[in-house]
């Protein structure tokens, strides 16, 4: 690979930046000229100033003259490593069509909560050309096609995931974090320093306000990228080693320093963490029926006595939710009425621990409360596995596999490529 003159590109590219706006694209190109070479297929430097817009705009950071200088070489390295995919795609007779394109463009639009075209109108609104979405979407879904191919030669076996199982259900107790990634490959133990620093400047856009999920978007080399770096809940044991130890002394909303692995570097965000239990292995979901009597504080003790008794006969006697809702017509309790699909852990401590070994059509005894009394039934109960299938553990395990071998691929690919960086 041979890189000149980076230093010169980067100080141009902040002159661009103010002025690109305001000039068209052709006279861009024939006034700034070629940012690099891959193989002798030219990056525009007007390429490269609207991609630095778009991550910008997608990740909400402030942009100036500064963070566009510390942006560049990273996101140059980006439409590099985009070319290099697509070339190698379109190599292999893998063809990108527009319809491809425009279903990636409804994809993302709909995960991002845009109505259909918000993300053309996005782009206009931010200055930046139609076409650098499409220019990015193009590598991604030919690299995606090509690594599709490449799935045949991974094979998981039923070793691998009974183990991942038996690891899940021993971390069954343990706390389940809901987290973000962004992955930073380190190829070549030359490149340390420079992903290294790549990954300081993502962390230092995230504490001045960047959007985490725009960033891992743009930058991150996993296969959750796409969904914005998000992992899901995971078990403990579900991450690696040193990834599992950064996460566990997070606390919900921390994003990690830079995290060195065998593979690169890694920036987390704790979303939410639950507590575990150690008998949990089900999910439980309740529907519910509460009969509420209210007592006010002064109320003489006959009174307390006779509402009280209402209800103690409503235990005796009810036999479906049904019966306790009428219960509650002939009493007009607008406080009472039904709760569908809770979860235990989310009720208040007397109503959970009054359901708590009920089962379907299941009454608790009287639960006294500040403000009057209650009786809770169970009208339904639903139980699932909280622990996830094998189909969707091969998955996970093929897609890990799939990424060291996508890894590889491209770091053949640069090694074997002639990028000239230049102005």
């Amino acid at each position: 690979m041979h890189i000149t003159r980076l230093s010169h590109l980067v100080a141009a590219i902040a002159v661009v930046l103010f002025t690109v706006v305001s000039i068209s694209t052709a006279r861009a190109q024939s006034t700034i000229g070629v940012a690099a070479v891959v193989n002798d297929a030219p990056i525009s430097v007007v390429d490269l100033v609207e991609r630095i817009k778009l991550v910008a705009a997608s990740s909400n950071i402030p942009m100036n003259t500064q963070r566009s200088q510390e942006m560049a070489p990273q996101i140059l390295q980006q439409l590099i490593n985009e070319k290099l995919q697509l070339q190698e795609a379109e190599r292999r007779g893998f063809d990108v069509t527009d319809a491809d394109i425009d279903r990636a463009k409804n994809l993302i639009e709909q995960n991002s909560g845009l109505p259909p075209g918000g993300l053309d109108q996005f782009l206009a609104q931010n200055g930046i050309a139609t076409e650098t979405i499409r220019n990015q979407i193009r590598p991604q879904i030919a690299w995606q096609k090509l690594l599709g191919s490449m799935r045949r030669e991974i094979q998981i076996s039923d070793t691998e995931i009974d183990d991942n199982l038996e690891r899940i259900r021993s971390n069954q107790g343990k706390p389940r974090n809901n987290v973000q990634e962004i992955f930073l490959p380190v190829d070549n133990p030359q490149d340390e320093t420079k992903v290294y620093q790549n990954a300081r400047e993502v962390v230092r856009a995230l504490e001045q306000g960047a959007n985490f999920g725009g960033l891992a978007r743009q930058f991150s080399a996993s296969s959750s990228a796409a969904n914005g770096g998000n992992l899901g809940w995971l078990y403990s044991g579900e991450m690696a080693g040193e990834l599992q130890q950064a996460v566990n002394q997070m606390q919900p909303g921390d994003v990690s320093d830079p995290i060195r692995t065998i593979r690169g570097y890694y920036i987390l965000k704790l979303l939410d963490r639950r507590r575990g239990d150690a008998n949990a292995l089900t999910d439980v979901r309740l529907d519910l029926y509460q009969l509420f009597v209210p007592i006010a504080a002064n109320t003489p003790q006959d009174e307390v006595n006779t509402k009280l008794g209402i209800l103690q006969n409503a235990k005796e006697n009810a036999d479906s939710c049904q019966s306790l809702a009428n219960v509650a017509v002939d009493l007009g309790s607008e406080m009472s009425g039904k709760t569908e699909g809770i979860s235990p852990n989310d009720l208040a401590g007397p109503v959970r621990n009054a359901v708590a070994n009920l089962d379907k059509g299941g009454i608790s005894d009287l639960i006294k409360v500040d403000g009057g009394a209650l009786l809770v039934m169970v009208c339904d109960k639903t139980e699932e596995s909280t622990l996830p299938d094998r189909e969707n553990i091969r998955e996970r395990l093929e897609m890990e596999r799939l990424e060291i071998l996508a890894r590889r691929k491209l770091r053949e690919l640069r090694r074997n490529a002639f990028i000239d960086i230049r102005m």
